[in-house]
């Protein structure tokens, strides 16, 4: 869905892209370089991790003529994302400071809601 800037709030940016989440409909905007990618939280966790994760795969490296060798299939036949090293690196660190937040934004909610109802526990999935 496309928004106009006013309505997304950055989480987490840096020089080659951001993540974002639209205050009308809760998606996470995963900007990097001229790519747009569009997910809900738990799908945006899934993406980075599975980025992270397979970063270091023999199955994932290719060696292109613009100096990015890591491969990533999509759901679609015919679209793959490609990144260098150096940019799995910077997604990697776009994804700690989103995890930062999230988690700051969990415990805040948890001390809100334990301020009103002081005898319920608050763990970490409120």
């Amino acid at each position: 869905m496309m928004h106009q800037r006013s309505n997304l709030e950055i989480i987490a940016e840096s020089l080659n892209g951001y993540v974002s989440r639209c205050l009308c409909c809760h998606e996470y905007n995963i900007g990097y370089k001229n790519v747009l990618l569009v997910f809900d939280e738990d799908a945006m966790v899934r993406f980075f991790e599975w980025v992270i994760a397979n970063r270091q795969s023999l199955d994932n490296f290719h060696p292109l003529p613009h100096g990015r060798n890591r491969i990533f299939s999509s759901p679609h036949s015919n679209l793959f994302l490609v990144y260098s090293d150096e940019e799995i690196e910077d997604l990697a660190d776009l994804f700690a400071e989103v995890q930062i937040v999230l988690e700051a934004r969990r415990l805040v909610n948890c001390d809100k809601g334990n301020t009103e109802a002081a005898d319920q526990a608050c763990g970490f999935d409120c």
